[in-house]
C-alpha cells in the first residue's frame, strides 16, 4: 500500500513538473503524504487534511504569538493546543487565533504561562511518547493505532476515536501514568460520538 501510494503521488508530481510546477513546492509534501496513509487514528483523508490545519493553525501561531512555543495536533479538525507563552495577554491571543482559524472546530486549550520548554524536556518528552505508545500496544482490547499520542512538558495528551473498551483504555493510562517523568495523563479520546472532554 505504502510502495502503491508513493508511486501515485510521485507520478502526480512528475505530470505537474512537466506542466511547469515548482518541484520545490510538491516535492515537500511527498513524504508527508505517504505518512498520513500510515497513521490509522483517522481516514486517510482525514489525517492529511489535518495535517495541513496543523501547519495552518502553526503559521497563524507563529506570525502572532512569536514570543510561544507551541505543540498542535489536529484530530478530525479538533485542535489540542499545548505549550508555553509569556504571559496571560499571549495565551488569550493565542487561543482566539487558532480558534479563528478557518476549518478549526474546536479548541482543547492546555497552554501554560511559564517559560519555554527546555531542549531537555522535548528529548524527554519524546521518549514519554514512545513508552506510551508501547503501553497501548501492549493492552488487549485496545487498537493503538486508533490513538494518537502526543506529549508536551511531561503531560501525556491522549487524541482517538473508539479504540476499544473504555476500561481497557483506563487500564492502559494507569500504566502510562506510572512512566518516569509523566506528570499527568489528559484523555481526549471520542468515545461513541462524545468527546471525554469538550474541545470548546
Amino acid at each position: 500500500m505504502r510502495k502503491l501510494v508513493k508511486f501515485l503521488i510521485s507520478l502526480t508530481f512528475v505530470m505537474l513538473v512537466a506542466t511547469g510546477v515548482r518541484a520545490k513546492t510538491i516535492g515537500g509534501y511527498i513524504d508527508s503524504a505517504v505518512d498520513s496513509v500510515k497513521d490509522t487514528t483517522n481516514s486517510t483523508g482525514a489525517a492529511f487534511s489535518d495535517q495541513n490545519l496543523e501547519r495552518k493553525v502553526n503559521n497563524v501561531l507563529s506570525a502572532q504569538v512569536p514570543s510561544g512555543k507551541f505543540t498542535v495536533a489536529s484530530y478530525y479538525k479538533h485542535i489540542l493546543l499545548t505549550g508555553q507563552v509569556p504571559n496571560k495577554e499571549a495565551k488569550e491571543r493565542a487561543v482566539l487565533a487558532v480558534r479563528n482559524t478557518a476549518e478549526v472546530k474546536g479548541v482543547w486549550d492546555y497552554l501554560t504561562v511559564e517559560p519555554n520548554e527546555s531542549a531537555k524536556a522535548v528529548s524527554n518528552d519524546a521518549r514519554i511518547t514512545s513508552a506510551a505508545k508501547n503501553k497501548l500496544m501492549l493492552q488487549k482490547g485496545v487498537n493503538s493505532n486508533n490513538i494518537k499520542v502526543v506529549t508536551d512538558n511531561g503531560v501525556v495528551y491522549l487524541l482517538g476515536r473508539d479504540p476499544g473498551n473504555k476500561s481497557k483504555i483506563d487500564l492502559a493510562i494507569t500504566e502510562i501514568s506510572k512512566i518516569d517523568d509523566v506528570k499527568q495523563v489528559e484523555n481526549l479520546i471520542w468515545y461513541k460520538s462524545k468527546w471525554v472532554k469538550t474541545a470548546n
